[in-house]
């Protein structure tokens, strides 16, 4: 019973150590969109400028190999199960993006004869039509 009780406390002292490493990671700057075949897209908060306007830089990452694709004012992970609110194609296998001030920028990756393709969207407020206005861009140094 000692034992028992021994390894119960052991477990739960583990657990608080886990879930203060979690925390931790939490709290880190970079968001990471999980994807297929080592494509990801990652939003790095650059922190704020002087008037607090916040910054984000925006890489595709192929195997490892990250290339930047934009600096942008917001940037998160969008759900797989939101692309169709933001008019992204359901073979896409990382998108990210994000509205501030009344304008929004978004991205996402689909794979064409096994490498990524990379497309970027925008929508503002004040725009007259209802689309994202996606066009496929060129990454430098594409892998």
């Amino acid at each position: 019973m000692l034992l028992l009780a021994a390894v119960a406390l052991v477990i739960g002292c583990n657990s608080e150590s886990d879930k203060k490493t979690n925390d931790k990671q939490a709290d880190t700057a970079t968001t990471v969109t999980p994807s297929e075949k080592g494509v990801k897209l990652i939003c790095t908060d650059m922190g704020e400028d002087s008037t607090g306007t916040p910054h984000y830089d925006v890489y595709v990452s192929v195997d490892g190999m990250q290339t930047k694709i934009k600096s942008v004012y917001a940037c998160n992970d969008i759900a797989k199960e939101s692309y169709a609110q933001y008019q992204i194609p359901t073979d896409a296998i990382a998108a990210c993006g994000g509205w501030y001030a009344g304008a929004g920028d978004y991205y996402y990756v689909i794979l064409r004869e096994g490498k990524p393709v990379v497309f970027e969207g925008w929508r503002e407020e004040q725009q007259e039509d209802d689309g994202y206005h996606w066009k496929e861009i060129s990454i430098n140094n594409r892998p």
